[in-house]
């Protein structure tokens, strides 16, 4: 079994009640997290075993588990005059000036100085969050969808452990091939046990005379 078992995420993904669990599952596995703006670049590189990644779709290099989805929601700044609608659709963002940088502390200061807006999954505005900037919902803004991708080739021999973990599969589920076949051991010997004895025996038991 490999030693060393490597994963990458993007900024908003939480993922630690699965390592946890992979972890403990895996005592003997050294278990390398690594946060990244671009970790299908990371998995591309041979750098991360399985990774998290936003919006993105299967292709001949990948496999992928689409996990959820989540709103995505509108940044601006607290005093923004948009702030004091009731309800926010896309076409009440036109003719605002919309900054596309990459989700950061950066884009954050640029919204919370007035120089635009910005479009961003939930849970990552709420990572991002700070005082002087609202996120607020749209009515029919898109959703932003996370999934689980690994290589089509070479994948790590533990990749399908930590799937079944994220699935929720338990430590004692069959699909797990040590687990099964201590089960199965384990039922054999059960099985044996309440076995009736052969008559010859039953037989020679009834006479032993009591002590």
């Amino acid at each position: 079994m490999a030693s060393r078992f490597t994963l990458a995420f993007p900024l908003g993904v939480t993922i630690g009640k699965w390592t946890r669990v992979f972890a403990e599952r895996q005592p003997a596995v050294e278990l390398v997290v690594t946060p990244s703006d671009d970790p299908l670049g990371l998995l591309k590189a041979g750098e991360a075993d399985i990774v998290f990644a936003r919006d993105v779709e299967a292709d001949d290099d990948r496999h992928l588990i689409p996990l959820y989805s989540e709103d995505v929601v509108v940044v601006m700044q607290h005093e923004h005059l948009l702030t004091l609608e009731e309800e926010l659709r896309l076409a009440d963002l036109d003719g605002e000036p919309l900054l596309t940088a990459e989700p950061s502390e950066a884009l954050m200061r640029s919204v919370a100085a007035g120089d635009g807006i910005a479009l961003l999954p939930a849970s990552v505005a709420k990572a991002l969050r700070r005082k002087d900037v609202v996120a607020l919902r749209l009515e029919d803004g898109p959703l932003s969808h996370v999934g689980l991708t690994w290589p089509r080739d070479g994948q790590h021999p533990l990749v399908d452990e930590f799937i079944g973990i994220v699935r929720g599969r338990t430590a004692h589920s069959s699909r797990n091939p040590e687990v099964a076949a201590t089960q199965s051991a384990q039922a054999t010997k059960s099985a044996q046990a309440k076995r009736p004895a052969p008559a010859g025996k039953r037989q020679a038991r009834a006479k032993r005379p009591k002590r």
